[in-house]
């Protein structure tokens, strides 16, 4: 047997009507060394990971040779062809699916254009693929297969998230980090772990490629932050200082007179005149 294939069609005809989503088939493909598939413009997605073995495999003008360990997801509407390496045949596990819902899927998780997930295992899940379609009968199939795509794209998401995290400056590694907690209280020390210099290493980095330390950078953004609160929401001064990391209220209004030149509530109130000025310009 070459191939093991499960039509998808019930659950697919138990989905929401509006929701442009179809399942079509799931399988696995066994060692073959004289497979391949060719869809000029296609309009399926395929989701394959690799039990064993490599192959080849087109997309668009892009290529790669994904081997035992891999996922990789081709989009609809571009050329698609992939084959098995001759001499190490792959088996692999896969689903073919399309409608719209699966590229407005991909965009949002940030792997609409990334093909090729290098030790990435999605096999658990593309096994429930299975699964379901041989139990359609089961309470939420087409519910459940539905959220299996979430999982698998949520995992690639991961997977470029890590890799990216890797090849990383210092400096970008430290930045991203503040942007992530920038309302946490952040030390030296953190910023030096995340970019793995040593506090010294990682300050004088930090000074030369931002152009400052990296204590004024973090009471920099949160002070931008702090003005936007001020402005869009109605919490309290004190709330706002909390939010930000700030154990004293009365610290965090000095920094912020400082930085800005009005105290918090000074701010606060110029912003709400201008509002009511422009309100009565466009009355």
């Amino acid at each position: 047997m070459k191939e093991k294939i499960f039509q998808m069609k019930t659950i697919s005809d138990a989905l929401p009507p509006h929701l442009d989503l179809r399942f079509h088939m799931c399988g696995t493909t066994y060692p073959n060394r004289n497979y391949f598939i060719n869809r000029p413009a296609s309009n399926i997605c395929c989701i394959e990971y690799i039990v064993s073995g490599r192959g080849d495999v087109q997309i668009g003008d892009r290529s790669f040779s994904p081997s035992a360990g891999d996922t990789y997801f081709l989009l609809q509407g571009l050329d698609q062809f992939y084959s098995s390496d001759k001499k190490s045949p792959w088996e692999k596990i896969w689903i073919n699916l399309s409608g719209s819902f699966v590229t407005r899927l991909a965009e949002a998780y940030g792997v609409q254009n990334i093909f090729h997930f290098p030790k990435l295992d999605v096999s658990d899940l593309l096994q429930k693929f299975q699964y379901y379609t041989t139990h359609p009968e089961l309470p939420n199939a087409a519910e459940k297969c539905t959220a299996l795509v979430h999982n698998i794209l949520f995992r690639m998401s991961q997977s470029i998230s890590s890799q990216t995290d890797a090849e990383k400056t210092p400096v970008q590694a430290m930045l991203d980090y503040i942007d992530r907690h920038e309302t946490d209280a952040i030390r030296l020390e953190q910023l030096a772990e995340v970019c793995h210099r040593s506090p010294s290493q990682a300050e004088r980095l930090f000074r030369a490629e931002v152009g400052m330390p990296p204590y004024r950078y973090v009471l920099k953004r949160k002070t931008e932050l702090a003005c936007q609160l001020l402005i869009e929401t109605g919490m309290s001064v004190r709330d706002i200082a909390s939010y930000l990391g700030f154990e004293d209220e009365f610290y965090f209004s000095g920094l912020f007179r400082r930085k800005i030149g009005l105290s918090p509530s000074q701010y606060r109130a110029q912003y709400a005149e201008k509002r009511e000025f422009l309100k009565e310009r466009q009355s």
